[in-house]
């Protein structure tokens, strides 16, 4: 028989949050070894694992044990929800997610289920699990960027927009720019999901400006160079500004 582990897996919606957790004597059980020495690792702003130590005959690996992210529901719209968990895992949790409310206080209330994941789909591939933080200068230059931008919108009037105006932007941009900040150069995807949120709810004729601007966000949901993102938002910026001096505020 299979060697395997239960896990518990909880989501609560009012918080958008979810925990995955196992008991350490049933891994202990599991492995034939104590529960000790636990890695714990950052591998965005939203979301930290834990795991073990583990070898196999000539193979040392990781065996995944925990794991907390923040803005499930929100990243998973935008397809931001990365699989920092083994796949049986990461399917109860979607349909915790997307569970129909049964009650108006549902919001309230977390939703909890149980899983049993064989030993081996713990294993692999969590053996490789990393993260790449981006350096100083390239988190620097799209915090300045996303500064310059914020401002820039948040100079807007309200008019014209039925849905989402300059100031709207302007303030969810400052919201990313905070995130952004605290990450440390790490990814940000729910602060990203956010943001991409409101950029999509923007009047048509903003259109121009905000699908390069999110375009640009999306690349901080990532851990690929932010070099782009940050000339593509400077040039945002310009062209704003450019608009606003020939025809008057935009929103």
């Amino acid at each position: 028989m299979t060697a395997a582990i239960r896990f518990a897996v909880t989501y609560r919606s009012l918080s958008d949050s979810a925990l995955i957790s196992c008991a350490d004597s049933e891994v202990a059980d599991a492995l034939g070894v104590p529960v000790d020495d636990v890695e714990q690792r950052q591998i965005d702003h939203d979301t930290t694992v834990e795991s073990i130590g583990v070898v196999r005959g000539d193979s040392p690996g990781r065996c995944f044990l925990a794991a907390q992210v923040l803005g499930v529901s929100m990243r998973s719209r935008h397809g931001l929800v990365d699989h920092v968990m083994p796949t049986r895992l990461h399917s109860s949790l979607m349909s915790l997610v997307h569970e129909s409310a049964e009650t108006r206080d549902d919001s309230f209330t977390a939703r909890r289920t149980t899983t049993w994941v064989p030993v081996s789909e713990l294993m692999s591939p969590w053996s490789a699990l990393g993260f790449v933080r981006r350096p100083a200068h390239e988190t620097k230059a799209v915090c300045a960027a996303l500064d310059d931008l914020s401002i820039a919108f948040s100079r807007g009037t309200v008019g014209r927009a039925p849905h989402v105006s300059g100031p709207d932007i302007g303030a969810s941009l400052r919201c990313l720019l905070e995130d952004l900040a605290d990450a440390d150069g790490l990814p940000v995807p729910f602060a990203v999901s956010r943001t991409t949120h409101v950029l999509l709810a923007a009047p048509e004729f903003m259109r121009d400006l905000t699908v390069p601007i999110g375009e640009a966000v999306f690349d901080l949901a990532g851990s690929e160079s932010w070099d782009a993102a940050a000339g593509i938002l400077r040039d945002a910026r310009r062209r704003l500004v450019i608009r606003r001096a020939g025809h008057g505020p935009i929103v």
